[in-house]
């Protein structure tokens, strides 16, 4: 299972960096490796539950399903079903500072369900890392 994990500053409560991160229909906009998502169901506060989504990254293209479990201080989620991986964890973990920016951590977990050429996992993982990261970061300060 390859891992990686990234941290990022972002001007912001971290009530609306949880907005962004609960928009999922809007995820194209600001994520590269994300090309199309859909909300299937959501919690009783309507934050999405589980969600299908089109990924691209390296070449590589994936349709996933997964399911999002929401905290006061992040979110993480877990794999139900995809063409390309046997498992997949994130999360993001935001902490508020006193200073109008929250610190956010992001860690992702896949297992792809095909052994791929290190070089290319790597290459996935990097853009994934990216465009949770920067592209958040870049997305809730536009907003702001």
């Amino acid at each position: 299972m390859a891992t990686v994990a990234a941290d990022v500053d972002i001007r912001a409560t971290p009530e609306a960096i949880l907005d962004v991160l609960a928009d999922l229909p809007h995820y194209p906009e600001w994520s590269a490796v994300h090309k199309r998502t859909h909300v299937d169901s959501r919690t009783a506060d309507g934050r999405p539950e589980r969600a299908t989504m089109a990924v691209a990254a390296a070449g590589l293209t994936d349709e996933q399903t997964i399911d999002y479990h929401w905290h006061a201080d992040g979110v993480d989620w877990t794999l139900v079903h995809s063409g390309q991986q046997r498992g997949q964890r994130g999360l993001y973990s935001i902490t508020g500072g006193t200073d109008g920016t929250a610190h956010v951590h992001y860690e992702l977990r896949i297992d792809p369900a095909i052994p791929f050429p290190a070089i290319i996992v790597r290459a996935v993982m990097k853009k994934a890392v990216t465009a949770a990261t920067q592209g958040l970061k870049k997305r809730v300060e536009s907003l702001s």
